[in-house]
């Protein structure tokens, strides 16, 4: 039992340290260097400023919009910023007025724990919401990524918390071709597990991602699972008797625009604090801040 208990600690604890406390010195070093290199923004349909057009940004986030093959038993669904901040909202305020003031710095999300009901997250497809980051990279290529919110995550031991955010990322080459897809899993997040673009089991062009059970890793195949998660075994999204989210119908996908630049439902995460409460000793942790402050929403030097 100790020696199942310290092996869930380094798995959970010391791999897990990156995940939500941002990029490492070699990174922040990385982006310091390239910095002077960021993309003019574009006279027009360049909302977020980075140099692509909103328009090219919308269409990229739609062709490669994954398929998340959610797993048997799942007791933590998906759901939106929008839907968790109605529900949790003070008396009398709506969900948009709520986020307006976790971002101005006047209220936060670490009061009362989640409900069990918030917590098992929207039986409903259409609240499922995908958050996209679409962003120019300093060798010409172009990165698209995908951000899943969860309101719990449910993990052994003491590692469950709450505003769950996972996310993977499109590689696409300089001449616009997919060449790789990033599962982030745990600590490994920045940007995640590579795997090569004939690799990637697809439904056309949309990557099929195994999300874990209670804990929401992305996974790309049952064979690179960890021993503590379980997935589907569905190996295709036909027939599938698991939810399968497919994220570019479902809730939509919503442009969230650059650090600084946020464009429509991204505005509410400009918001700092954590998604959720601080966490119990012993008995769950702190919960994730929003992608734009996470190390793993990089922009490849063009901070």
């Amino acid at each position: 039992m100790v020696a199942s208990l310290f092996a869930l600690v380094l798995v959970f604890g010391f791999r897990g340290f990156g995940r939500h406390e941002g990029s490492s010195s070699a990174l922040r070093a990385a982006r310091a260097a390239t910095r002077t290199r960021a993309p003019r923004p574009l006279a027009r349909d360049d909302s977020d400023r980075d140099g692509l057009s909103d328009a090219l940004e919308e269409a990229l986030a739609a062709r490669y919009a994954p398929a998340v093959v959610l797993a048997p038993g799942e007791r933590n669904r998906p759901a939106s910023t929008r839907w968790l901040l109605s529900r949790v909202a003070p008396p009398g305020m709506s969900a948009q007025d709520f986020g307006r003031a976790l971002v101005a710095g006047q209220l936060n999300l670490g009061g009362a724990d989640f409900s069990d009901e918030v917590r098992a997250g929207s039986g409903d497809s259409r609240d499922w919401v995908t958050y996209v980051h679409v962003y120019p990279r300093v060798d010409g290529g172009i990165n698209v990524q995908y951000w899943f919110f969860y309101p719990y995550n449910q993990a052994p031991l003491f590692f469950d918390h709450e505003g769950d955010w996972e996310h993977i990322t499109v590689d696409l080459g300089p001449g616009g071709a997919p060449r790789a897809v990033y599962f982030s899993e745990h600590g490994n997040n920045n940007p995640g597990v590579y795997r090569a673009w004939e690799r990637v089991r697809r439904v056309g062009d949309h990557p099929i991602v195994l999300s874990a059970r209670g804990t929401h890793a992305s996974y790309p195949e049952q064979a690179s699972v960890a021993w503590f998660d379980h997935v589907s075994q569905c190996r295709s999204v036909d027939g599938c008797a698991d939810p399968v989210w497919r994220t570019w119908a479902a809730g939509g996908l919503a442009n969230v625009g650059e650090r600084g630049a946020a464009a429509g439902e991204g505005e509410v995460l400009a918001y700092g604090g954590g998604w959720g409460g601080g966490g119990h000793l012993l008995r769950s942790r702190a919960a994730p801040q929003s992608p734009p402050h996470q190390g793993g929403f990089s922009t490849a030097g063009f901070d």
